[in-house]
């Protein structure tokens, strides 16, 4: 059995919360209330709850600070946050906070249930829209710097060639008899082009040169 407080200074979305979980054999809404003091002064009295489901935004002690002082005071107690606020900075703040998942109010009643009996596992989630949302910023992200560093170095024919050879697998040597270059030549080479990439060595500067296209 999943006990559960539920914490939400809106009656309706309380109630609504409760019928829909409690349509599920193995949850139980243990007491509802309507901010995170209240929520305190339940585990003080010691009613035993697995899971506090709670808005971040409520008065009195907010879900982030509620989180942190069942964190503090040592409960077991986990905390779900529930929110309006699709923001990744706020789940940010509340995963270090303290909280073991971090919900849109948007979620479907599916994903509800697996976060619940996931979080009971020990681990910790993050809704599927806000993952998306986090990765596709990430990968807009990554595809700007990739497009400011290939604008911003200059490689020149020759040092192009010795890193096609050096993502090829080549030493120095090797590198030297293809392109009729001393040995000396191409280590300085080599140098220049972990110089200018701002990589620390040959296997960076090889992965380095596939991320950006240099190499295939």
């Amino acid at each position: 059995m999943i006990n559960i407080i539920l914490a939400d200074d809106h009656h309706i979305i309380r109630t609504s919360l409760k019928v829909l979980i409690e349509k599920h054999e193995g949850i139980k809404v243990v007491a509802e209330v309507s901010d995170g003091l209240a929520v305190l002064e339940l585990l003080e009295k010691g009613v035993k709850a697995d899971i506090i489901l709670s808005d971040i935004v409520m008065p009195r002690l907010d879900g982030i600070a509620l989180a942190s002082t069942i964190k503090e005071r040592g409960y077991t107690t986990k905390v779900v946050a529930l929110s309006i606020l699709d923001d990744e900075k706020y789940a940010s703040n509340s995963f270090i906070s303290g909280v073991s998942a971090y919900l849109s109010k948007d979620i479907e009643e599916d994903e509800l249930l697996f976060c619940l009996k996931h979080v009971m596992k020990g681990k910790r989630y993050l809704s599927s829209n806000l993952c998306i949302s986090i990765l596709e910023r990430f990968n807009t992200e990554l595809n700007m710097l990739s497009r400011k560093m290939n604008t911003e170095i200059n490689f020149s024919e020759r040092e192009i060639n010795v890193l096609k050879l050096i993502a090829d697998g080549l030493t120095n040597q090797e590198i030297a008899d293809k392109l009729y270059l001393s040995r000396r030549t191409v280590e300085s080479q080599r140098e220049a082009l972990i110089s200018k990439s701002g990589t620390k060595n040959s296997a960076s500067l090889v992965r380095f040169a596939m991320r950006n296209g240099y190499v295939s």
